[in-house]
């Protein structure tokens, strides 16, 4: 994904998760940025990861996968970017990292 010179949106509630989405739901929140507002599957996996460092002022740690970053990583089998809902079948789900820690380790 290139850089995207636009700040993230002002109103974080609406573009960063949703308070009443269960937790382990949040990647279903990708697929609705892109059918109800209208977000590129990569704007939405952006708003999740690199905008969600930068609004919470920690862009030096997480947000981006680098060395010395926070690590939350899902591994999947296929492209979110051609199809986003893949992100919420758990069969397609590879590796999933927590914290540098793997909860579920790939096959």
């Amino acid at each position: 994904m290139g850089a995207d010179p636009r700040p993230p949106p002002a109103d974080p509630p609406a573009w960063y998760g949703f308070a009443w989405n269960p937790v382990g739901r949040n990647l279903r929140d990708r697929e609705l940025f892109v059918d109800w507002f209208g977000f590129t599957p990569a704007e939405a996996l952006r708003a999740a990861t690199r905008y969600g460092g930068q609004i919470m002022g920690m862009e030096s740690e997480l947000g981006l996968v680098r060395p010395g970053f926070l690590a939350d990583l899902v591994l999947v089998d296929g492209d979110p970017l051609a199809d986003i809902a893949l992100l919420q079948d758990r069969d397609r789900l590879m590796a999933i990292m927590k914290d540098g820690l793997l909860h579920k380790a790939p096959a």
